[in-house]
């Protein structure tokens, strides 16, 4: 019955090994070659940490990315994912929305997915991707992508992570969620700032802030969405992108509160952004200020940028590098694989379950001498002592035959088992198994006290028990 089950148990772990990923540490560089293309991915990934990355062209990681693709060892697999995603985060940061930046971001993710437990970058990806989502206006992509880029934070215990990832689930179910989503923008945004400490993570706070003051100007709650716009750009340090758009976004409220002459003081800071659309919606905010104040001088130059604007050019980017058909496969994907996932755990399950009952019915089984007959044993024992009252001869031999007609098998396994006991020895080991005492079994089987005392001594030795009548269990 061991081996068997012990096979079973070995199988069942084999197989949800499989189903887990390895928990990767980083090794050190391997070559000269690889310790140089490892100091430029960490520089470039150190710059798009805050995502202001308009200064880069991803063709300077092209080369590294064919280099970790020389052989498929455990640091160049990783690389890989690493080479992929930062590609991807300089393509969103070029294009705003690209097919190739979902690509290589999901390339990156099934490198991962399918060899690593590396969560801080399955939770950067993902971040990522849930933007490009909701570039496209896919709400319940960028909803589950941002969801999961959160729990893989958690995952990675990565507390900066988790703040801005509360960030991007608050603004996007702020925008994307809805009606009567706005309290669960409002308690992710309570939840991240709860974990972003200002003086910990400025910037992580500082996103956080910004979104909270977009739920307030949504729901027009405008003095307190300026009180913590203002807190949001007193945090931002490095993050040119998110200062920018921090000045647009206060520049509304201004904006609905018909105060156009400090809407026009934000609108020109987030003016000098290096974002094209940051940009556009500043100079359509200033020209329309202008305007509202009776300055049609000041409005003109703003009237020619936006008429000689490369809109068209990034609207006809837009929806010609559509980004969606990549990640909604990718999401299909992780439907199917957390399908197969919960076959196998059933399965799993089921073997358990019958591994246990088999277990439990052999164990049942072997204590009562390998018979369904245990509910005769009391009678079996009966007719024992009745066959010991009769005057009649041949009495060991009458309850051998019973014994034997119970339990067949029970004899022939105990002297497989223990070769060694005689044929005597074993009539004392039934004589044993009906409880006839000393005395008894010394009557019936015509020998004195003192030689079946010797018996059984031998017996307890040759099989190594105490009580002989547990010796067929």
């Amino acid at each position: 019955m061991k081996t068997p089950l012990l096979h079973i148990i070995l199988i069942l772990c084999a197989l949800l090994a499989s189903c887990t990923q390895d928990n990767y540490v980083v090794t050190s560089p391997t070559s000269p070659e690889d310790a140089a293309y490892t100091r430029l991915l960490d520089s470039i990934d150190s710059i798009v940490e805050g995502f202001y990355y308009y200064d880069f062209n991803d063709s300077i990681i092209m080369p590294a990315l064919e280099f970790y693709k020389g052989n498929d060892s455990r640091r160049n697999l990783w690389m890989q994912a690493r080479c992929h995603y930062l590609i991807g985060v300089l393509q969103f940061g070029e294009n705003h929305v690209s097919e190739k930046a979902a690509k290589n971001m999901v390339e990156a993710l099934k490198i991962l997915d399918e060899n690593f437990d590396d969560y801080l970058l399955h939770s950067k990806i993902h971040y990522v991707i849930s933007k490009i989502a909701f570039n496209f206006s896919n709400g319940s992509a960028c909803k589950r992508l941002a969801a999961m880029g959160l729990d893989c934070a958690t995952q990675a215990n990565d507390t900066a992570w988790m703040a801005r990832s509360c960030s991007n689930l608050g603004i996007i179910y702020e925008r994307m969620g809805k009606a009567g989503e706005g309290d669960t923008a409002y308690m992710y945004c309570d939840q991240g700032m709860r974990l972003a400490d200002a003086n910990r993570y400025p910037l992580e706070r500082a996103y956080l802030e910004n979104t909270y003051a977009n739920c307030l100007r949504h729901s027009h709650q405008y003095d307190s969405a300026i009180y913590h716009f203002n807190i949001a750009k007193s945090l931002i340090n490095n993050d040119i992108l998110l200062y920018h758009k921090t000045y647009l976004e206060e520049a509304f409220v201004y904006y609905q509160k018909h105060d156009y002459q400090t809407a026009i003081a934000e609108l020109e800071v987030a003016f000098q952004t290096p974002d094209h659309n940051i940009r556009h919606q500043s100079a359509t905010g200033l020209a329309d200020c202008w305007e509202k104040v009776g300055d049609t001088m000041k409005a003109a130059p703003y009237f020619s940028i936006m008429k000689a604007s490369n809109e068209k050019d990034i609207v006809q980017r837009h929806y010609n590098t559509n980004a969606m058909p990549v990640l909604e496969s990718y999401l299909k994907s992780l439907d199917e694989t957390e399908k197969n996932n919960n076959i196998v755990w059933l399965i799993a399950v089921v073997l358990i379950a019958m591994a246990t009952v088999a277990a439990v019915y052999y164990g049942w089984k072997k204590r009562h001498l390998n018979t369904l007959k245990d509910k005769d044993y009391e009678t079996l024992r009966l007719k024992g002592r009745a066959i010991f009252s009769d005057r009649h001869n041949n009495k060991m031999e009458r309850i051998r035959n019973e014994f034997n007609a119970a339990y067949p098998e029970a004899l022939a396994k105990l002297s497989t088992a223990h070769p060694e006991l005689s044929d005597t020895e074993l009539d004392i080991c039934v004589l044993s198994f009906f409880s006839f005492r000393l005395k008894e079994t010394s009557e019936i089987m015509h020998l004195r006290e003192n030689t079946v005392a010797k018996y059984r001594t031998a017996i307890k030795k040759k099989v190594k028990t105490d009580d002989l009548e547990t010796i067929f269990h």
